[in-house]
């Protein structure tokens, strides 16, 4: 698709697009799979007809009817979805099912500035928002992971299979036996998650219900692959991490001590069950410098408690983590508006001093003919002069003619007028003046 196009361009003729034909006619005149139209529009926020839809319209059954076309920074919080393809159909049955930011595009820089976080939110969906969040929660049980769980799982046992089989591997010592059946590789990025085998369930549970909340905020979630386990949130103009870990405490060091000749005690840090979320939210991206010029990043901590356990903070850590990419998104949309108006000015201030300077040479160049026309009047009086005093002399002749009644004299006499007046001709400038005075009037427009 043509990236040069405005969202709102795209918006609406993909989606006139998709309720005109079926998705594979579509597909094939944007040169993309049926799938990659489908995630294209739930990108765009853009509803699709439902499964069957074309197959019930050619067999002239009832169909669905389509549905408006929803604004772009609505957020569905409850999708709509077919159960076979899992894409949204259609609107929420009612506008409150729904996140929706404000349009900063209409809004004054003063308006902007004055705005902060949350602020983003229409005040209208500031109620559901609330609602959705405070409705979160942690289940006890998950049969269908995210992907990126179910990744860092498969790791997670290939790493301790192949660490036991290649003990002395950290030391660069790899010794392999025939009865090795694991292929030694580097580890493969996947969610930082360290804690214990006893909390790694909770742990697990607690991902995947950050994770699968910030896919419904329409974040980009993914895990980058540079050889470190890390996540990537990239919602608005933000991005964010969290890493998970556990606790450790100190124990008293349980081995056989009895050949040892010091009697200090010795200790060893163990997991104590206590997880531990720590957030980074990526410092305000400034519009007007490269992309690694950011303000110091926002960090969140948030620690088990018998109070208040990690499982149940989900909603405030969501919400500050949100706020914080709200607050970052505000900003750069004034910077970014204060430097495009501030490129507008120049841009003003810029084909204004090229037009005075335009100005400046027409006129000088105005004058410069008005000079010569000048200093040319002495010369263009004498040949008008000329050129009058010639044409009376035609005429007194052309008078003279027809008192003559000899044909060779007439013959002769009209010869010789006919010269008179064509060199005449030669002293009238009257055409080349007005031409002259009509480009010098020219150039005032």
């Amino acid at each position: 698709m043509d990236e040069e196009m405005s969202t709102k361009k795209i918006r609406e003729q993909l989606y006139a697009d998709v309720w005109a034909e079926p998705m594979t006619a579509v597909a094939k005149k944007y040169n993309l799979s049926d799938n990659g139209v489908r995630k294209r529009c739930t990108s765009l926020n853009i509803p699709v007809p439902p499964f069957g839809y074309w197959a019930k319209k050619k067999a002239g059954k009832v169909v669905a009817n389509r549905p408006p076309l929803p604004p772009y920074n609505e957020i569905v919080l409850d999708d709509i979805q077919d159960n076979k393809r899992g894409v949204m159909v259609g609107p929420p049955a009612k506008k409150t099912n729904s996140l929706e930011l404000r349009d900063l595009d209409n809004m004054q820089i003063e308006q902007l500035s004055a705005m902060h976080g949350l602020d983003l939110i229409e005040p209208s969906s500031m109620e559901y928002f609330t609602n959705w969040l405070n409705s979160l929660a942690v289940p006890g049980r998950i049969n269908d992971y995210d992907n990126l769980i179910s990744r860092h799982k498969a790791e997670i046992e290939y790493r301790e299979a192949r660490n036991k089989a290649y003990p002395f591997r950290q030391h660069s010592i790899r010794l392999w036996t025939a009865d090795n059946k694991i292929n030694e590789r580097d580890n493969i990025s996947v969610l930082p998650i360290a804690v214990s085998s006893a909390q790694l369930n909770r742990a697990y549970r607690i991902a995947d219900t950050i994770i699968k909340a910030f896919r419904k905020l329409k974040a980009n979630i993914g895990v980058g692959n540079n050889g470190e386990d890390n996540i990537y949130i990239s919602l608005l103009t933000s991005t964010a991490s969290f890493k998970i870990s556990e606790s450790k405490t100190k124990r008293r060091y349980l081995v056989d001590l009895s050949n040892r000749q010091d009697f200090r005690p010795l200790y060893e840090k163990v997991y104590d069950g206590n997880l531990h979320i720590s957030w980074q939210v990526d410092g305000y991206r400034h519009y007007s410098y490269s992309s690694h010029h950011k303000d110091p990043e926002f960090n969140l901590e948030y620690f088990d408690s018998k109070e208040c356990p990690l499982q149940n903070q989900i909603s405030i850590m969501i919400l500050q983590v949100y706020e914080q990419c709200c607050e970052n998104e505000l900003r750069y949309t004034v910077e970014k508006r204060k430097v495009q108006d501030e490129y507008k000015r120049e841009e003003i201030e810029r084909h204004a001093k090229e037009e005075a300077q335009r100005l400046l040479k027409v006129e000088e160049s105005r004058q410069a003919h008005i000079n010569t026309l000048v200093k040319d009047i002495p010369e263009q009086a004498n040949n008008w002069f000329k050129y009058e005093q010639l044409n009376r002399y035609a005429d007194e002749l052309d008078k003279h003619l027809a008192t003559c009644s000899d044909a060779e004299t007439i013959h002769l006499l009209q010869s010789y007028i006919r010269l008179v007046r064509e060199n005449a001709k030669r002293f009238n400038s009257l055409d080349n003046i007005l031409e002259k005075m009509r480009n010098i009037e020219l150039e005032l427009e």
